[in-house]
């Protein structure tokens, strides 16, 4: 199992949604999402869990963050 930190904003000309970091280290993680808080503090920020050698479509839910049409505009 490892976990990422996903990052998504929108402006005026995009929506971004990216993954910053991934670890199997909790302590790592935890360090970093509170580094990327500080850094990104009006955007979306989260931590996922992720097995391992798993087809992420097939689970109930998997990362993602949506996005819709105002975010473009």
């Amino acid at each position: 199992m490892i976990q990422i930190i996903v990052h998504a904003f929108a402006d005026k000309a995009k929506a971004v949604v990216e993954v910053l970091f991934a670890s199997s280290d909790k302590n790592a993680i935890n360090n970093k999402m509170e580094a990327y808080q500080k850094q990104f503090p009006e955007d979306y920020l989260a931590i996922y869990d992720l097995p391992l050698d798993t087809d992420l479509a097939d689970l109930a839910h998997y990362p993602s963050v949506a996005i819709s049409k105002e975010d473009f505009k």
